[in-house]
């Protein structure tokens, strides 16, 4: 889907910015994209702006999904689930 293919696109953009503002050196190739996008200083602050923010978003996804993954975790470790899955395995 077009959608996961942009998102693939955006995720390695982000990726290439954090990387340069790491200040890790980029080869040529990756450096070109950067390039192609240099008309003026505006876009290019408003579009590592952009990243950071998809960035953070990321960030904040993978800690939900790790909360949710820890919750998860737990109510399966517990006492009334156990007692449910013996109920469950004795029909």
């Amino acid at each position: 889907p077009k959608r996961a293919k942009d998102a693939a696109y955006h995720r390695e953009k982000m990726l290439l910015c954090k990387q340069e503002e790491a200040g890790i050196q980029l080869i040529a190739e990756q450096a070109d994209w950067r390039d192609d996008t240099d008309d003026d200083d505006l876009e290019d602050q408003e579009l590592e702006a952009h990243y950071m923010y998809m960035a953070q978003l990321q960030e904040n996804d993978d800690d939900n999904d790790l909360a949710k993954e820890q919750a998860e975790l737990a109510r399966r470790n517990s006492k009334e689930y156990a007692s449910q899955m013996q109920l469950e395995c004795a029909k």
